[in-house]
């Protein structure tokens, strides 16, 4: 048996049936019932035989695939560790790189390799290497480097000892007779894939794309080898393509250009995919002709020969042209009758031949459509307003850069009105075509299966696909996904981009776990409740699915403490730099609602809305959080009609967590209270050297901490997992302190607790007593909370030691001065004669807008009715009106009073 079927495809086949989160079940050949990444049904499978591609079964509405190589990166990782080399063995970690990474038969390539190893120059690090031998006497080789983390960070995927210009590699049993063909690809590994074929090719590999191997052809030259270049089929290798055309052409040999599709797929991606066959190679042939014609009209003859049309339309150097093949004329030509009777049937001319192409070139017209190649790449789709529009990536014929642009359908409906849009969006496009012309070209573009992409309006995690959506990266079930040539990630059958531009996230910094240590000494344990809140707000989304909510966190501190630090060094972390939060108070309604709808799954920070100063009224204006109370649920943030939709409206949900920054503490009714968790930052932990510290995080950007996000995110499923079962344990504890009887409020801090506990994913140095610790804290602070909204708001409490004290100021035969109320169970006070009297006898005079908030949620003294007129039992005044002896009659003087119960 061979190695891959002995511990290749049992070791992938363990490797899914124990992943957790994929659900397979075993099913004879097959496993199924697996839970799609993409759809969240149970109709994933994968066979257990050729375990190399997993596939949702609902391909209509889902279709999602990925290879094992992707969805398993851990799987196909570290195999110096798993697969050590042995004296029995020495070849064992390549052997087990090429027969479970690349899928290899091993006994169709015994030989073709060893084990190596390479150094890292200027360092003492080694990483394995699969060694391939180009001439063995001479010492020299290409070696592969076999552990992708190696790769990322040196930068190239292998190393070349010795000289090799001119020199290809081949198997060490390689031999080519008269008249066979060999295929050129560029690396030894893709060579392999050609082995491995139902009918193996013969394939030297020439190292790279700029490497035309000259003496290995010079060694086989009259033997009437017709070499097949068959290089990647990206920029560098169409390039090389068409040099080693030329470089064949002047050394006097047979060729055939292959083209591969530009899809960054490799001739061993193919194999494993179940895709390399004849049946593919002869159609990439076919591609290779048309890539190499030398003018319209060869191309032409191409497409006619394999489709025979009387008329198509076909692209060349960027331009559009039509063309009319005269098949009538065409056909009598190759097939000439008898000139006089018994003379023998002429042979047919075959229109393959130089005959039968000078017989083409008579008898066809070509066209000029226009001066752009226009290619249809998605359709894209505005779920909010409605909208669709096709994407077009425009080339032009003149070298001008290609442009993405997007066209209505009325633009494509006829040739007038696709050759207006193109005049009016693209740099100097036209289209001259008529209508039968456009239907064949749109024809193409929309005939076959159209990829659909969605547009959001913000940044972070989709709840629709499950993937976190940045400007240059894309996350999916802790993957990193590359954005594709055209602009937009692949998720499933669909494809997703963010059309927000305004707010850029960098997810490609460093990540360096130690920072932890100086992180705690900086900021001790409220900013430990700050990075463990922050950690949450990645992931807010799916705990409110869980939990329903999820907390507000309160940041506030005196002046100098070190919330800006902290905030905009987190925010580093997570890949935007400059960056503290955004003041409210100085944004619209409207620009409140888009600030909070720009990012999802990330924190909202709200800073400085207190306003205070120090002046008297510097609270005059102050933002109401209580309008955020929606928030805690993930609910909407603001409600807009939709254009040319009826009574149709937008009410974008809060997709992100809530993190206010201030002086001064929320005020607020009680509701909103216990939905927040309260930290104060203050300078008592600073030390000598703090300072300095300090700065180093000053001095921070994405660049060098931004792999925070791309750690976190890579994680997603652990730290869900740790929060989950942190969360139950936070959650009990918390609940069994007698200080705490508000079932919310124990809830929220153990929501943040438990993210405390996830911060062993990411950090090392995050001990058990570390956590333990904070947890210690955060319990704190839910038992301050806890009685904070057992009693009055200070601000109240101040206000009614205030009243005791004027009233206790005046004479005894008024007392209760301030009280204007008849009534024993009522308190009425007119608070413009409160702010008076504080002023006559020297009390602190609070501010009174903020004060008339809170005297509504007051506990001592409940709030009847404001502003209610109370005939008071006080003041009096001298009516006009006159009693029985003729003397004017004393009145009570009348105040808008506050009542309140005693």
């Amino acid at each position: 048996m061979t190695y891959r079927k002995d511990i290749g495809v049992e070791e992938v086949v363990r490797a899914l049936l124990a992943e957790s989160s994929l659900q397979f079940q075993q099913q004879g050949e097959y496993l199924r019932k697996g839970i799609c990444p993409c759809c969240g049904k149970k109709e994933l499978f994968i066979s257990t035989e050729k375990p190399w591609k997993v596939q949702c079964g609902r391909l209509n509405k889902c279709g999602w695939s990925s290879s094992t190589r992707e969805l398993l990166p851990d799987l196909f990782a570290d195999f110096a560790t798993k697969y050590p080399p042995t004296e029995k063995d020495r070849n064992a970690t390549a052997s087990a790189y090429l027969g479970i990474d690349r899928g290899f038969d091993l006994s169709k390539i015994r030989g073709w390799y060893e084990q190596g190893s390479f150094q890292r120059p200027r360092s003492n690090e080694f990483t394995p290497t699969v060694r391939f031998y180009i001439d063995k006497g001479a010492g020299i080789w290409m070696e592969r480097f076999i552990d992708n983390r190696f790769i990322q960070k040196i930068g190239r995927k292998a190393h070349f000892q010795g000289a090799h210009k001119g020199m290809a590699w081949t198997p060490p049993d390689f031999s080519l007779n008269e008249g066979d063909r060999c295929f050129l690809v560029e690396g030894c590994i893709h060579a392999a894939a050609m082995y491995h074929m139902k009918e193996p090719k013969n394939a030297a590999a020439c190292l790279s794309s700029g490497n035309f191997p000259s003496l290995f052809i010079e060694e086989h030259s009259g033997k009437n080898i017709t070499w097949v270049i068959a290089l990647d089929g990206d920029k560098a290798g169409r390039k090389g393509t068409r040099r080693f055309v030329r470089m064949l052409q002047e050394m006097g040999e047979k060729y055939e250009v292959l083209l591969l599709p530009d899809n960054g797929m490799d001739w061993d991606d193919y194999y494993r995919d179940g895709r390399l066959t004849d049946t593919f190679i002869n159609d990439r042939l076919y591609h290779g002709k048309l890539f190499m014609a030398e003018n319209v009209h060869e191309k032409a003859y191409y497409m006619y020969m394999r489709n025979g049309y009387r008329t198509f339309t076909l692209d060349y150097a960027n331009a559009l042209y039509s063309a009319e093949v005269y098949t009538d004329k065409i056909e009598g030509e190759l097939s000439p009758g008898k000139k006089e009777d018994g003379e023998p049937e002429p042979e047919k001319i075959d229109l393959g031949s130089e005959q039968g192409w000078n017989i083409f070139m008579r008898h066809h017209d070509v066209d000029k459509l226009s001066n752009t190649l226009p290619r249809f790449l998605y359709m894209e789709i505005d779920d909010v307003m409605g909208e669709q529009y096709y994407v077009f990536e425009i080339h032009y014929a003149n070298g001008t850069a290609p442009d993405i642009v997007r066209l209505e359908g009325t633009n494509i409906t006829s040739p007038d009105a696709l050759h207006k849009a193109l005049l009016n969006k693209t740099r100097g496009g036209v289209f001259d075509g008529d209508f039968k012309q456009l239907k064949s070209l749109r024809d193409r573009w929309l005939g076959k299966r159209m990829r659909m992409v969605s547009s959001i309006p913000f940044v972070g995690y989709d709840d629709k696909t499950k993937a976190y959506v940045f400007q240059d990266r894309a996350y999916l079930n802790g993957k990193e996904l590359e954005m594709n040539k055209d602009g937009y990630f692949d998720v499933g059958q669909r494809g997703i981009k963010t059309s927000l531009m305004g707010t850029h996230i960098v997810t490609e910094g460093e990540f360096d776990p130690s920072w932890l240590d100086k992180y705690i000494t900086a900021f001790h344990y409220q900013g430990m409740v700050l990075l463990a809140f922050w950690v949450g707000s990645l992931f807010v989304q799916q705990v409110r699915d869980r939990h329903k909510s999820f907390p507000f966190l309160e940041f506030t501190g005196e002046p100098g403490a070190g919330k800006s630090t902290a905030l905009e060094f987190l925010w580093a972390c997570c890949g935007r730099d400059d960056w503290e939060g955004f003041d409210i108070m100085k944004a619209t309604v409207a620009g409140r609602r888009r600030a909070m709808n720009q990012v999802s799954n990330m924190p909202v920070v709200l800073i400085e809305s207190d306003r205070d100063n120090g002046s008297p009224d510097a609270k005059a204006k102050q933002f109401d959080f209580d309008l955020c109370k929606p928030f805690f649920n993930g609910r909407g943030t603001g409600t807009l009609g939709i254009a040319k939709r009826g009574n149709d409206i937008e009410e974008s949900p809060f997709r992100s967590a809530l993190i206010i920054s201030q002086n001064a503490e929320v005020d607020g009714s009680e509701a909103l209270l216990q939905r927040v968790v309260h930290v104060h930052v203050d300078k008592r932990h600073h030390k000598p050297g703090s300072r300095d510290i300090a700065r180093w995080f000053e001095k921070q950007n994405s660049k060098t901490v931004g792999g925070f996000l791309r750690k976190a995110l890579k994680n997603e499923r652990k730290i869900l997992e740790t929060y989950e079962q942190a969360f139950h344990h936070f959650e009990d504890l918390f609940s069994k302190s007698d200080k705490i009887r508000n079932e919310r409020i124990a809830k929220n801090h153990a929501q943040v607790a438990a993210f405390g506990k996830a911060l062993q994913i990411m950090f090392p140095s995050m001990t058990d007593e570390r956590v333990a610790k904070l947890g210690d804290y955060i319990l704190e602070r839910a038992e301050a909370r806890e009685q904070r909204l057992a009693a009055d708001h200070p601000l109240v409490e101040q206000f009614w030691e205030t009243v005791q004290y004027i009233n206790n100021a005046r004479e005894a035969d008024t007392e209760e001065f301030l009280n204007h109320s008849n009534k024993h169970e009522q308190i009425a006070i007119n608070l413009n004669q409160y702010r008076k009297e504080c002023l006559h006898q020297g009390q602190e005079l609070p501010d009174m807008n903020q004060l008339k908030k809170l005297l509504k949620h007051g506990k001592r003294h409940k709030l009847i009715a404001s502003g209610k007129n109370v005939s008071s039992r006080w003041e009096k005044y001298k009516s006009s009106d006159l009693d029985e002896s003729g003397k004017q009659i004393w009145k009570p003087k009348v105040h808008r009073c506050w009542i309140f119960k005693r």
